[in-house]
């Protein structure tokens, strides 16, 4: 197949749209986009592996190649404490996110696509939980940031000249999967396939299995949940993707821990990161200090959210906890409290650079987490 003829079946599709595929158009499509993505000179426009036109079931050393990390696409997240220690999210992986209810796992991920799309990435969202209007009213105000905000009683409003800015800016950057269509597992992996190659989409959001149907998988509720993982952790390898999947974590009588993740342990060992989002509060508190053996006055007490990197397979991080403070108004996790977020809609925000704004030295290794205990600091270094 020509590239010519990719391009004019990628238009063909692109003008019918997904819903007018028929299953026959769609594997058609699949299998001319696989084909193609292998192809070595392509490699950089379509993602993908190369074609080896001579496969090796064993490598001798000479022809295992070091990986050139300046080559690496990763996606930064806004959080110091995070990217400053895993450098981002690599396109190409999986990242299960959990925490318990009201902790900010999806509000923090809706975050992470406007930080996306200020670094020219797009993204997708897929909200088992919450209809479209109500994603992207809070995609509106956390891009609108305090500043921007009308207060209207107890609630807050995008003012209007601000709104219509936001609007046009993540209109082509920031795409909502219409739950009208279902929530079939088989359903949205075969859209997310279709709307990724269409589209040159970066980042997805999936949010979260509980809220999947997934009765078209064979075996038992931990053998689907399992199998759901495995295509994801493929998936974004296959299209270079970074791919966010929420997984709730199950009942725990205390903190909540890597293996308190919903499923069987075969879901977080198939993810190339594993983080948790923790709310700190006094259960949080009490917790960690039984857990961990912290002081009550550990400076990590004195923030409203941490992430927990419980794992990072690129880099080997594990067991570090990136401190924010979340604004009420603007639903921002910041790095600080008078932090001010700014998203390519402000017309004075200049293009992302690449570069992580780190807090004027505050972490002194380039985003080290906070020191949360006379103790903890020697057992986090340790760890990485």
């Amino acid at each position: 197949m020509t590239r010519d003829k990719y391009f004019k079946l990628k238009q063909k599709y692109a003008n019918a749209g997904f819903e007018n595929m028929t299953d026959a158009e769609m594997n058609e499509f699949v299998d001319y986009s696989n084909t193609f993505a292998r192809l070595l000179d392509t490699v950089p426009l379509f993602g993908g592996d190369t074609l080896n036109p001579k496969p090796r079931m064993f490598y001798r050393m000479k022809h295992i190649r070091q990986t050139d990390r300046s080559k690496i696409v990763s996606v930064k997240s806004g959080l110091n404490g995070v990217d400053g220690r895993i450098h981002g999210f690599n396109k190409g992986e999986l990242s299960i996110i959990s925490g318990t209810n009201g902790s900010g796992k999806s509000t923090w991920l809706s975050q992470i696509t406007l930080e996306a799309a200020t670094q020219g990435f797009t993204s997708v969202i897929f909200s088992g939980e919450l209809r479209a209007p109500r994603v992207k009213e809070w995609l509106m105000l956390q891009a609108a940031g305090r500043d921007n905000l009308v207060q209207d009683g107890w609630m807050y409003h995008v003012e209007s000249s601000a709104r219509k800015m936001i609007e046009s800016w993540i209109n082509e950057r920031i795409y909502v999967y219409n739950n009208d269509f279902g929530l079939a597992v088989k359903q949205i992996m075969k859209a997310l396939e279709f709307f990724t190659l269409i589209m040159d989409v970066d980042v997805i959001v999936l949010d979260n299995l509980m809220s999947m149907d997934l009765r078209e998988y064979p075996g038992d509720k931990y053998e689907k949940q399992t199998a759901l993982t495995m295509e994801l952790s493929n998936f974004a390898k296959k299209r270079n993707v970074h791919i966010f999947f929420v997984c709730h974590p199950r009942k725990s009588m205390g903190l909540l821990r890597k293996e308190d993740i919903s499923g069987t342990a075969d879901i977080t060992n198939a993810a190339d990161n594993v983080l948790i989002v923790h709310r700190v509060n006094n259960d949080f508190k009490n917790r960690t200090m039984d857990f961990f053996k912290w002081k009550a006055d550990a400076a990590i007490y004195n923030c409203s959210n941490v992430v927990e990197i419980c794992k990072n397979r690129d880099l080997g991080v594990q067991d570090i906890f990136a401190e924010s403070y979340f604004d009420q108004p603007s639903k921002l996790f910041l790095n600080h409290m008078d932090e001010y977020r700014h998203y390519g809609w402000e017309p004075e925000q200049e293009e992302w650079t690449g570069e992580t704004p780190f807090d004027n030295g505050k972490y002194d290794d380039g985003g080290k987490a906070a020191e949360t205990g006379e103790d903890q600091g020697d057992r986090l270094e340790a760890s990485v």
